[in-house]
């Protein structure tokens, strides 16, 4: 399993703004694959890739 990080390190390491990345999931363009039991959007490698 690749490893998973939660919305606000995915900010910090590309440089887009955690509302911009809502946004992305919102339309479909940026989705993760993983979200915990409270809903914590959670990004594997993959789904950045």
């Amino acid at each position: 399993m690749s490893n998973l990080m939660k919305i606000g390190e995915l900010a910090k390491q590309t440089g887009i703004s955690i509302r911009t990345l809502h946004y992305y999931d919102e339309i479909g363009l940026l989705s993760p694959s993983h979200r915990t039991s409270v809903g914590h959007r959670l990004y594997s490698d993959q789904d950045i890739i």
